[in-house]
């Protein structure tokens, strides 16, 4: 399984987070702040946007990978299997 979020994708997810993150953490407001300001520099279109989704689709397939790809010992051989 690969999944792979375009930057408009990337972008609502990073959103989301970030919402959550400032409205339910109980974070100072110096806290808060910060999210804003590091959320703001990832605007659409923004190079550091591009470098946010290709950290997360590294990030979610590394995961997906580990999560379903298991070393598994079958007649005394090991094999790599996925799930």
């Amino acid at each position: 399984m690969i999944v792979l979020l375009e930057e408009p994708e990337a972008w609502s997810l990073m959103m989301l987070v970030s919402a959550v993150a400032v409205d339910n953490a109980g974070l100072s407001d110096e806290g808060k702040e910060a999210i804003r300001r590091w959320r703001s520099d990832r605007a659409e279109g923004t190079p550091m946007l591009s470098e946010l989704t290709e950290a997360l689709n590294k990030a979610l397939n590394a995961h997906l990978d580990a999560k379903f790809m298991r070393r598994v010992k079958s007649k005394g051989w090991y094999e790599t299997v996925r799930r």
